[in-house]
């Protein structure tokens, strides 16, 4: 009797630790956690790195995905390299325009930051993209004279006084890609939920460490 229950028990066992090597583990849930929140830090919420637009996609939430592979959206991606800089590298990164009319604002970045942040998250390069839609678009609030980027860092919201949203990753599926859900917070209330997201990533290496490139997001926010 005491041979079959040890015997139930180390089977319980391999059981508990197999199915715990299929799941994420809560580092790893973390892990994801930030590196989704670069992302909804920045206002991007719902896109994809495809190269075209499905004809007569549904659109998600009323906003149709924007699609970063099209070369005229190359803006949002410059743009996305600018505010995740200003987010989280000021210190380092931003610095203050020289010029005598900084027409597009009072700070600059090196667009070798912007790039980085570009390759880093999305696996594109920038430096071999079309960079003429950030000059043609009377959308684009920055402007680029080929080396530096310039700003206002009120034209992209200042961090300290608008909304800053989260995402908590809560399930994790791994198969072609890697499939995180979970909801977006309020970083000051985090305790409200303001919407649930799904984003497909890949595995990606970044100067020797493990990480993940995006592949889509797509978020639903509560009514």
């Amino acid at each position: 009797m005491r041979k079959l229950r040890t015997l139930g028990l180390c089977i319980c066992c391999i059981l508990v630790l197999a199915g715990a090597s299929f799941g994420a583990s809560r580092q790893e849930k973390k892990s994801l956690s930030i590196f989704l929140s670069n992302f909804t830090e920045a206002g991007l919420f719902n896109f994809d790195i495809r190269t075209y637009a499905d004809e007569g996609e549904d659109e998600l939430e009323g906003e149709t995905p924007l699609h970063l592979g099209i070369p005229n959206n190359v803006t949002e991606l410059a743009r996305f390299g600018i505010v995740h800089n200003l987010i989280n590298n000021y210190g380092s990164r931003i610095k203050k325009c020289r010029d005598r009319n900084c027409e597009s604002g009072p700070l600059v970045i090196d667009k070798k930051f912007v790039a980085e942040s570009v390759r880093k998250y999305f696996g594109f390069d920038l430096d071999a993209m079309d960079l003429s839609p950030i000059q043609d678009s009377p959308s684009v609030v920055y402007s680029y004279d080929g080396r530096l980027y310039h700003f206002d860092a009120e034209s992209f919201g200042e961090p300290d006084n608008d909304t800053v949203y989260y995402a908590e990753v809560e399930d994790v599926d791994e198969g072609r890609y890697i499939t995180a859900s979970g909801y977006i917070y309020d970083t000051k209330r985090p305790s409200v939920r303001k919407g649930t997201f799904s984003a497909f990533v890949i595995p990606s290496k970044w100067r020797g460490k493990d990480s993940w490139l995006i592949v889509s997001m797509s978020t639903e926010w509560s009514r």
